[in-house]
């Protein structure tokens, strides 16, 4: 299933969650009644389905993440392209483990 295939059902994203819609959708600023509509289809606008990937399919903490944390990321990413590499990938094979105990622990 593509990204845009699974951003298209929130409901579905919502349910493997397990959460409620007021929980769901009060996490990236949209009222339950809001979040019910998209759920019945109404279009999203692309901030909130911005935020919707990040929140809860790329499961980002946004309170954690400042704006000088992505002006170093992008400084790294352009002045130390093989460190942001090396960086990215132990990153993602840490994240990659941290799914798997978690699965094996429900």
């Amino acid at each position: 299933m593509s990204r845009a295939q699974r951003l298209s059902d929130p409901r579905a994203i919502r349910q493997r969650l397990g959460l409620n819609q007021q929980d769901f959708w009060g996490q990236i600023g949209v009222t339950q009644s809001g979040g019910s509509r998209y759920e019945s289809g109404r279009e999203m606008p692309k901030p909130v389905q911005e935020l919707l990937r990040l929140v809860h399919v790329d499961r980002l903490n946004l309170r954690n993440v400042t704006r000088i944390d992505l002006l170093a990321l992008a400084h790294l990413k352009k002045s130390q392209p093989k460190l942001y590499r090396k960086l990215k990938a132990e990153a993602m094979q840490g994240t990659t483990h941290n799914q798997r105990h978690r699965r094996a622990r429900t």
